[in-house]
């Protein structure tokens, strides 16, 4: 894998090795960033949930994000993303939770923390883990306004109805969609 902008552009980092774990294609990385525009991360804080590899809050650290966490249940994918952030030498302004995404939720609230961008990508089979991370966030005042969460799913899936936001822009690849909410 291979970072697609920013100062990092180009540089490789450590594969995932499991195979339940679908990092987000180079293609739907250069598309969401292209939709969001170029300075999109830039002075920014995000969270990326359901991390997996990392991918997404090491692209958005590489884009001149303020702050970033990664959040996953995953301590195999936990200690992935903390061996790039090594290897890429991320500033400490990216963190690594391994807990669930609902349990972040609560704990990055209650640090009355705001995010400007936040990624979601839930097991393709669990939209509705999205839908429900959404809402949460929201509830919780995670969203500072004008906040965007992209939303990766399965292209095929009809994804649930979200009562706190709504759908600006969808882009399509193959099996995969990006959903783009705005606040």
């Amino acid at each position: 894998m291979q970072i697609t902008g920013g100062k990092d552009r180009g540089r490789k980092i450590n594969p995932v090795k499991n195979p339940a774990i679908r990092p987000t294609k180079a293609v739907l990385r250069e598309a969401l960033f292209s939709v969001l525009g170029p300075q999109c991360c830039l002075g920014k804080d995000v969270v990326d949930f359901f991390a997996g590899s990392g991918i997404m809050t090491i692209e958005a650290m590489s884009r001149g994000a303020a702050s970033a966490y990664s959040i996953d249940i995953d301590s195999n994918s936990c200690a992935l993303i903390r061996a790039n952030f090594d290897l890429l030498k991320v500033p400490s302004d990216a963190k690594v939770l391994q807990m669930s995404v609902n349990l972040a939720i609560s704990k990055l609230a209650s640090y009355d923390l705001q995010f400007d961008i936040i990624f979601l990508d839930p097991p393709y089979c669990s939209p509705q883990l999205g839908i429900d991370a959404i809402e949460l966030s929201v509830a919780s005042g995670l969203l500072k306004p004008e906040a965007v969460i992209i939303f990766e799913h399965r292209s095929k899936t009809a994804i649930p109805d979200c009562k706190s936001m709504t759908i600006w822009k969808q882009k399509r690849y193959g099996q995969s969609m990006l959903s783009f909410y705005r606040f």
